[in-house]
Order: C-alpha cells, then sequence, then structure tokens
C-alpha cells in the first residue's frame, strides 16, 4: 500500500501553471537527490530514507505499480523509500525552479522525519491533511536550516508560490492535502522557526504519544 502521497492531487494541474523560467538547471533529478543527501546529513532520523527516480513506463515500487505520470511523486512507508518520476521533476524544474525542486524533496524527507519520529495523523483522523500540512511545515524548517529560506528570500517565495500553486480544495478527499493559504501558511511557519520541532515533530508530544495516551485511557476506562 503506498503509505504517504505527498503533493498529489495538486501536482498533477502543475504542467498548465507555469510561474517563470527555470532556475534549477539542466538537472532537476541532481539537484533533486543532491538536496535529499543534505537533508540525511542535517537530520538523523531520515538518515535511512531511501530514494529512487522513476523514468519507465510502468514502475514496481515497495507501495505497488505506478506509472510514470507528472504527478508521481510519494515516501513509501513499506520500504522507507522517495519515489519520483523524471516528468514531476522536469516540470516542477522548468515551471518553478530550483526552488520548488528543492521544496519537493524536503517535503518528502519530511514523510520521512513523520514516519521515524511522529507517527502519522492519519491511523487517528479519516483525512491525511494534518499529515501535510505537517510535511509542508517541517520542509520549510529543512530548507531554513540547509540553505537559508525564509519566507520573504526569493527561494523563500518560489517555495510559497509552488506552495500555493498545488493547494487543493477536496476537502472531503481522504488524501486531502490542505488549501492554497493553509499550505503557505505552513510552509512559512517553518521557514521562520527554522525548527522541525516547532511543527510538532519531536519525541515530546506528536502523533504516537497521542495514539498511546488514548490507549492507555481506554485501557483505565475498562478497568473501572
Amino acid at each position: 500500500m503506498r503509505a504517504s502521497i505527498a503533493l498529489l492531487p495538486g501536482l498533477a494541474l502543475l504542467v498548465s501553471l507555469a510561474s517563470g523560467p527555470s532556475q534549477a538547471g539542466s538537472n532537476p533529478q541532481q539537484l533533486f537527490l543532491s538536496t535529499l543527501t543534505t537533508l540525511r546529513n542535517l537530520d538523523p532520523s531520515v538518515a535511512s530514507v531511501r530514494s529512487r527516480i522513476l523514468a519507465a513506463p510502468r514502475n514496481k515500487t515497495g507501495c505497488g505499480n505506478v506509472g510514470n505520470g507528472d504527478s508521481v511523486a510519494f515516501y513509501c512507508q513499506l520500504d522507507r523509500t522517495i519515489y519520483v518520476s523524471v516528468i514531476t521533476l522536469n516540470a516542477i524544474s522548468e515551471n518553478y525552479g530550483a526552488s520548488a525542486v528543492r521544496y519537493l524533496a524536503a517535503h518528502e524527507m519530511a514523510h520521512g522525519r513523520q514516519h521515524a519520529v511522529t507517527g502519522f495523523s492519519k491511523n487517528l483522523v479519516w483525512s491525511s491533511v494534518l499529515d501535510e500540512l505537517q510535511a509542508d511545515c517541517i520542509a520549510g524548517s529543512y530548507l531554513r536550516i540547509a540553505y537559508g529560506y525564509t519566507p520573504q528570500s526569493p527561494q523563500g517565495e518560489g517555495v510559497r508560490s509552488f506552495a500555493f500553486n498545488i493547494g487543493d480544495r477536496e476537502y472531503l478527499n481522504h488524501d486531502w492535502h490542505g488549501n492554497p493559504r493553509l499550505r503557505v501558511a505552513a510552509v512559512n511557519l517553518g521557514m521562520r522557526n527554522g525548527k522541525p520541532s516547532s511543527c510538532l515533530s519531536s519525541k515530546r508530544f506528536n502523533y504516537e504519544s497521542l495514539r498511546g495516551s488514548g490507549a492507555e485511557m481506554l485501557r483505565q476506562w475498562r478497568k473501572r
């Protein structure tokens, strides 16, 4: 099962949402991979997260078979691997530039941190939107720590523009990722604070602890 789709469905619209010339150079795949390497070195909790760029028409992943469409980008819990297609990276690079490619890498790696540290809210509630907005916040903090991005910097503005344009309003969809304003607010918070813990992404308070507390409360209630 595909554990956590990172940017769909808004990403499927990105080819028609050009916002200027590419800043990522001729090799967005290399930029994506180098960003992941930087984040692994910064955050020990994601050191074991792997990545794979999909180039074939049909691809087998740890979370099932996927095509090579323009919206293939996700973190798979089952094999702790980030998958993204060449078409996805090329489209983001051409339409939004280097900062958006780095944001995509940071967002996917944020799902790896959630898996290792915080747990997933979708194990507690019906929608994955809290997971996606938390991943946006963690991504913003990663970009601040690794590259100095802030909401006011040119690179930060590029991230904010991309986050806004891939926001969606499919509120009743289990895979709702957050509307444009929510996604921008989440990534802004991360870029302002520069700390993953500001996104409730620490061992002190997180979705796993909430689930454990709830289970303990239920056990105590049953003893009465």
